[in-house]
């Protein structure tokens, strides 16, 4: 069973992929185990543990990758290290807590040259 929504499974595969790989980004959606979540009240922190991931620490920021539901719009970030994966979600403004029930449009954007 997934620990991810799916729209948090989107913004992994944006911000992932490139790094780690289809295959491992879809393995980690799949079978990661949960580690822990914390709502911070502006944001939220989602982080599992899986084999395939890495043991040096990386951020992955690019794309930007945003989450909207109504008025809370969003970034998303995944933090690597030591086999687990961080993704965190930080708001503009107070985010919900119940921010992951919402249906949330994931969207990346280019950065400008």
């Amino acid at each position: 069973m997934s620990q991810f929504r799916a729209f948090e499974v989107e913004a992994l595969r944006l911000l992932g992929s490139a790094t780690l790989g289809d295959d491992v980004v879809e393995a980690v959606c799949r079978d990661a185990e949960f580690v822990s979540y914390s709502h911070s009240g502006v944001g939220y922190f989602l982080t599992v543990r899986h084999h395939l991931l890495p043991k040096p620490r990386k951020v992955l920021s690019e794309p930007i990758v945003l989450g909207q539901a109504g008025a809370v719009v969003g970034s998303y970030l995944v933090f690597l290290q030591d086999n687990e994966l961080m993704l965190e979600y930080a708001g503009t403004t107070a985010v919900p807590e119940d921010f992951r029930d919402l249906p949330v449009l994931v969207v990346a954007q280019v950065a400008a040259t």
